[in-house]
């Protein structure tokens, strides 16, 4: 199935990083298909992701519930969720909700997959 918000979607054989581009606002009309890229990922055994979000401008709190909860799913599998390239306005939410001293973000995708 073709998920709105994904604008691209790369996995690295040899590392079993996945980078995800998503697009969009991420509010309650996004929630399923936000949902559905951890979902689709986690049962294929993905559990190293980069989100880029470099083209997402808007996300609502309900949306950082999914985050951490996938979060804490990835880790629990041996993997980690990090995030690239967050524009001013999503970086600001994160940062006031204290979630920059939580969360991996990285400047390039390639930082973030470095880091695995």
């Amino acid at each position: 199935m073709s998920n709105p918000l994904i604008v691209k979607r790369e996995k690295n054989e040899e590392s079993g990083v996945v980078t995800i581009h998503l697009k969009g606002r991420l509010d309650m009309t996004s929630l399923d298909p936000f949902k559905e890229v951890f979902t689709e990922e986690f049962n294929n055994g993905n559990y190293k992701i980069v989100l880029n979000m470099s083209e997402v401008f808007f996300i609502v709190s309900t949306h950082l519930g999914v985050i951490m909860s996938s979060y804490k799913d990835a880790q629990a599998n041996s993997g980690d969720l990090k995030f690239s390239s967050l524009t001013e306005e999503v970086y600001g939410i994160f940062d006031l909700l204290q979630l920059t001293s939580i969360l991996n973000i990285y400047q390039t995708d390639e930082e973030a997959a470095a880091e695995f």
